[in-house]
């Protein structure tokens, strides 16, 4: 009778650790799918940044300024119509913050 009961929970424990494998190996899995996702997404923004990096970069440069202002109807500043202000030159002291006491 004993030796009945004993092989009985050895099943059922047999059934459970199997169980538990199962779980852990699909758990495994289905991790590694996420990080082979993650890992492309990262590539990814990799790739925009580079991408995004050259365009900022190309779009900098004074031509494409000049072009996209032209675009937009702009027109450059006429001599005639371009007034200078002569400003006081600064002090020799350190400068003080607005609001500051001197």
């Amino acid at each position: 009778m004993i030796r009945h009961v004993l092989v009985f929970f050895a099943v059922v424990l047999l059934f459970a650790s199997s169980l538990g494998l199962v779980t852990a190996q699909h758990r495994t899995r289905s991790l590694f799918v996420d990080l082979e996702r993650a890992q492309q997404d990262a590539k990814q923004l990799d790739v925009n940044y580079e991408r995004l990096t050259i365009e900022l970069a190309r779009l900098a440069q004074p031509a494409a300024i000049e072009r996209a202002s032209q675009r937009l109807g702009f027109k450059a500043a006429e001599a005639s119509r371009t007034v200078f202000l002569n400003l006081p030159q600064a002090s020799a002291t350190t400068p003080v913050a607005p609001g500051a006491r001197k």
